[in-house]
């Protein structure tokens, strides 16, 4: 209808609608902010663009309702809508656990985030830095652990081998927000305070004798005791050898195991911190 009104109001105003004029405003239709999914914050950023098929629209605008209310609306809740027909994608599962990979069959610019929502049964949700891919069925709970991705954290479950050689050495795009990997776990104690320093959550540590243990004259062994925020081993590396991972908190997480619907206050702060 945005369309069609401007179009109207142009000739009204005996304007020329040339071929330029209908790809703006075909564009402006486009990347409106979906009104169907409730109490958005657009500003001045650029909608992330959900790619729905068809037949399971409804479905999926019904599943995304609630996300207003979920924590992690405070850095993502912008979306335009698109709808597709299955010719216009190409999915194939990749890696050893096997994620699903799509590819476009469009001459549409993909520079902006997108989020597919697919009909395939098979494979396991996937992210990159500017495309996710989730089943139709998805539940908040993976869109909000895919989307923690986007924001700097990474899982904490054990990665793929394929993945973690790249992250674990020190291979990847940006910084982590909850993890950290060291190739030992003993430091002394000049090699502590520097680590203590250098901790995206150093803000939430008062002391660096909280990451470690003293085992031995200036010799301290990594992790924190009890359920403080500090050091705690994570899975994240295990198919790396020599490399080991860290996070700040003791308790599982949704980055650990997406159905875990508490996100620490501190990931927050943490994510508002990277940004």
């Amino acid at each position: 209808m945005k369309l069609y009104s401007a179009l109207i109001l142009s000739i009204l105003l005996n304007q020329t609608v040339n071929a330029a004029n209908l790809h703006e405003l075909a564009v402006d239709a486009i990347t409106m902010p979906a009104h169907r999914i409730s109490m958005q914050q657009c500003g001045v950023m650029a909608p992330v663009t959900l790619y729905l098929p068809m037949a399971h629209e409804q479905q999926v605008l019904n599943n995304l309702s609630q996300w207003h209310r979920h924590p992690l609306a405070q850095f993502v809740n912008c979306f335009s809508v698109q709808t597709y027909q299955s010719e216009q994608l190409q999915c194939e599962l990749t890696g050893s656990r096997q994620r699903m990979s799509c590819e476009w069959h469009a001459d549409e610019d993909r520079a902006n985030r997108v989020i597919v929502f697919v009909t395939h049964q098979q494979g396991l949700a996937s992210s990159t830095s500017t495309q996710i891919i989730l089943p139709v069925e998805a539940s908040l709970s993976l869109l909000a652990h895919e989307i923690g991705h986007w924001l700097g954290l990474v899982d904490e479950y054990a990665m793929a081998p394929e993945l973690a050689r790249n992250f674990c050495l020190g291979r990847y795009e940006h910084d982590s927000a909850n993890v950290v990997i060291t190739d030992e776990k003993f430091m002394s104690e000049v090699q502590l305070q520097q680590f203590w320093r250098q901790l995206p959550w150093h803000f939430a540590v008062d002391d660096w004798r909280h990451l470690a243990t003293e085992v031995d004259e200036n010799r301290w062994r990594l992790g924190t005791r009890g359920s403080a925020i500090g050091l705690h081993p994570v899975a994240t590396c295990d198919a790396v050898e020599g490399r080991y991972a860290w996070r700040p908190v003791a308790n599982m997480t949704p980055m650990q195991y997406y159905d875990i619907n508490q996100w620490p206050e501190l990931y927050l702060e943490l994510i508002a911190h990277s940004r």
